[in-house]
């Protein structure tokens, strides 16, 4: 764990903005190092050198500090798929999820975030937090949302919404099955049987959400099929 300079006292906002982003880094540190869900307040005053009352003076509480995690890290990934996305005219739906599922792969910390997301740190914060949060989360979806319609011809704007909260939905569940505790890799390890239900992340998610959009796309060329009567 790096080891965090502090102030006497932050006073000046840019010594109170430095403060929050060393905080920051060495909460995301430790969850890199041993998952989110078993980091403690405590863990994080200890690494940056505050109590935990001081610590609580930029951030309400630890699950917002991971909310601040998370939104950061849903603009990294946002810009990434639309990089990705952007490189072609057109894409096709299994590129579509391919992109989608690799982008958030990059971030092993992004996957574990969105996994305890709402049902854990949307929880002990305050509406101020919360509201930041979600208008990041919304405003970044709703821009992949665009260029995802613009550039898989299946999708319309209402196909791609619900394509990417399929894909953050499906990876809250999946991340955590996929990548076990040392217990049940264990217990894999020796039990084959038992193994064979464990799945690579990649390509289960890939697969997963190219079936919703040739499902979508499928429900939308119904509609607008015409009636025969």
């Amino acid at each position: 764990m790096a080891q965090y300079e502090s102030f006497r006292r932050a006073r000046r906002p840019e010594q109170k903005e430095h403060r929050r982003a060393v905080i920051l880094e060495a909460a995301a540190q430790l969850a890199a190092s041993k998952g989110v869900r078993s980091v403690n307040l405590g863990d994080i005053s200890l690494a940056v050198g505050l109590s935990r009352s001081n610590v609580l003076r930029y951030f309400g509480t630890r699950e917002e500090i991971y909310l601040q995690l998370a939104a950061e890290r849903y603009q990294d990934w946002a810009s990434r798929v639309i990089a990705r996305l952007s490189r072609s005219a057109v894409v096709a739906p299994a590129e579509a999820a391919a992109v989608l599922a690799d982008c958030l792969a990059q971030d092993t910390l992004f996957c574990d975030l969105i996994a305890e997301g709402a049902s854990a740190l949307e929880h002990n914060v305050s509406e101020d937090a919360v509201r930041a949060y979600k208008q990041t989360v919304f405003g970044v979806m709703d821009d992949v949302a665009d260029v995802l319609a613009e550039r898989c011809e299946q999708l319309g704007k209402e196909q791609a919404d619900t394509v990417l909260s399929a894909a953050i939905v499906l990876t809250a569940g999946m991340w955590p099955w996929s990548n076990p505790s040392p217990v049940v890799a264990e217990l894999y390890r020796t039990e084959p049987d038992m193994a064979r239900h464990r799945f690579q992340f990649v390509p289960a998610l890939s697969r997963l959400l190219e079936a919703v959009v040739h499902g979508l796309a499928g429900q939308a060329g119904s509609a607008q099929a015409p009636s025969d009567e």
